[in-house]
């Protein structure tokens, strides 16, 4: 947990302090430690009333290659996106409050490290049509791949790849954590992260229509060797939907205070809906594939791949620790 908070150094809050020095004068005077941190990430999207067409040997595509490896260290989103009439959104929260060690002089010592992360979205009432049984066109196709990336990478990594209309893709992550609040006569440590999704494909209803289209997703050699957190969506259906949530909560404290409390809560939550829709294929094909990814990896991965309409899949993921150094 600290080696994946300390890997976002890049994006984390660091809490003030307040702190009154001990004289030695007065026994009424004390000496204070108070931090606090609090980080809020929040995305709200709508895709609605849209109309998309792709005529005769229409080819769209996302690739990522290559990227994000070689020891990258941070918070990556990415979103790549192929398909008409979608959503794709991220949200990270990170919140951490270090203090000093135990030999500062401090009576009193007080940490608080708060994260939100937070995903609303919907897709509603859109039409799209990739080639047409009417006309004799068709030979269209849509594919969304990810090879070779974020191999030996540390942190936090959310990605989305898109292929399929009329759909939703949502990633949130908090991260709180309070290391070294110091007070030799009461500690107290509170660390809570919250993180939810909330998506909705419906409405009046999606509308999708596909003759002779080819939809393809792959994710191949990536990942390898990874550590901290991944949330990965890949999407090459029509109407769906595809959530991650994940809440981090930790507190590390060493033995030095007469009176010592510690609180950690995490919370994740998935809340969505695919009602309504439509979809028709007719001559041909949608798959997705994974090879050779996420081998010798450490942490937490939340991976989902579709090529399904009307589909809906959710992860979610919670951990609170308390823990002595």
């Amino acid at each position: 947990m600290r080696a994946l908070l300390l890997a976002t150094a890049g994006v984390v809050v660091f809490g003030g302090a307040a702190m009154a020095s001990d004289d030695g004068y007065s026994r009424y005077r004390t000496t204070v430690m108070d931090h606090y941190a609090a980080a809020l990430g929040v995305n709200l999207g709508e895709t609605a009333g849209n109309e998309s067409t792709t005529g005769y040997r229409q080819a769209n595509s996302v690739r990522m290659t290559r990227s994000f490896g070689g020891g990258a260290r941070g918070v990556f989103n990415v979103n790549q996106n192929a398909g008409a009439n979608s959503a794709q959104q991220n949200a990270v929260a990170v919140a951490y409050v270090e203090g000093c060690d135990c030999e500062a002089g401090f009576k009193y010592g007080d940490g608080d490290a708060n994260a939100v992360a937070v995903n609303a979205g919907a897709v509603i009432g859109n039409r799209s049509q990739n080639g047409s049984y009417r006309y004799g066109s068709g030979g269209t196709s849509a594919t969304a791949s990810l090879t070779d990336s974020f191999g030996g990478a540390t942190g936090v990594a959310q990605v989305n790849q898109n292929a399929g209309a009329n759909s939703l893709q949502q990633n949130a992550t908090a991260i709180a954590y309070a290391d070294n609040i110091e007070g030799t006569r009461r500690q107290t440590r509170d660390a809570w992260a919250i993180s939810a999704n909330v998506g909705v494909v419906t409405g009046s209803g999606n509308w999708s229509d596909d003759y002779d289209h080819t939809a393809r997703g792959r994710i191949d050699g990536s990942f390898g060797r990874f550590t901290g957190l991944a949330n990965v969506n890949q999407n090459v259906g029509a109407n769906s939907l595809q959530q991650n949530a994940a809440a981090l909560s930790a507190v590390e404290f060493c033995e030095c205070a007469a009176n010592d409390l510690s609180t950690t809560i995490a919370a994740a939550a998935n809340i969505g809906g695919v009602v309504g829709n439509h979809a028709s294929a007719h001559s041909g094909s949608a798959g997705v594939s994974m090879t050779g990814s996420f081998n010798g990896m450490t942490g937490i991965a939340q991976v989902n791949q579709n090529a399904g309409a009307n589909s809906l899949a959710q992860n979610a993921v919670a951990i609170g620790a308390v823990y002595n150094r």
